[in-house]
């Protein structure tokens, strides 16, 4: 299994009006993303460490999501395309996923961590936040409109993916977690990134379950590999002293 150069398809870019410059390119995303996790791990350690292995809440509604998502790690710059970036009123957002991988190995990056692979076998499944079951009628017993099942349907498919990504980068990383770490080591955008990931090639295809549909990309498998990889680092082996 070969690796596309493909990058960002959760991205979501909103219409810029035809004055505008050209949006940001891929490289400039991923840069940014880099960025912003090395900020975030700075500036809210404990929050970034919450937010990789037990969740944190990444909405602006939040006290979390405001320590998140604060300006001082956001390059508004590139989010907003000021006059002098990017002209016009380009907007891009990304899944909670795609935060956390860059966080992930932005904590990884200053803390050293290291999956010991003599006790890989000893740490138990990781746990994944399921989607919830589609539900046809409200707390009343109407039925649901059209509308609001299709919003749930949208949902479920991204919670879907999220969860097998995350399965699938746990199930990498306990099959081969030098490689998985090597993959970290390169940067992001290089020939090297592109063969270290290439290098996992064979154990992918073995992790993806018969019936399994996965957008396999740089960002997202680093980032679920990213992920993974510090979960393991620090989760303890059963019957060790917590």
């Amino acid at each position: 299994m070969k690796l596309a150069a493909r990058l960002l398809p959760l991205v979501a870019l909103l219409s810029a009006p035809a004055s505008a410059a050209e949006p940001p390119s891929p490289q400039q995303i991923r840069a940014f993303l880099a960025e912003y996790g090395t900020c975030v791990v700075k500036r809210e350690p404990e929050l970034a460490q919450k937010s990789v292995l037990s969740g944190a809440s990444f909405s602006r509604d939040s006290a979390e999501g405001k320590r998140l998502m604060q300006r001082e790690c956001l390059n508004e710059e590139l989010l907003r395309n000021m006059a002098d970036g990017f002209a016009g009123r380009l907007r891009m957002r990304f899944d909670e996923d795609t935060y956390r991988g860059v966080i992930a190995e932005a904590l990884i990056g200053k803390t050293g961590s290291e999956v010991n692979q003599t006790a890989l076998p000893a740490i138990p499944a990781l746990s994944y936040e399921e989607p919830r079951p589609l539900r046809m009628v409200d707390r009343d017993g109407q039925a649901i409109p059209e509308e609001s099942l299709a919003r749930q349907r949208l949902a479920i498919a991204r919670k879907t993916q999220a969860m097998l990504m995350g399965k699938l980068g746990e199930c990498v990383v306990r099959a081969d977690p030098a490689q998985s770490r090597a993959v970290m080591a390169t940067a992001i955008d290089t020939p090297a990134e592109l063969q270290a990931l290439n290098a996992l090639g064979p154990t992918l295809g073995q992790c993806v379950k018969a019936g399994e549909t996965v957008a396999l990309d740089r960002v997202s498998v680093r980032g679920a590999l990213a992920i993974a990889y510090y979960r393991l680092s620090q989760a303890k082996p059963s019957g060790a002293i917590q």
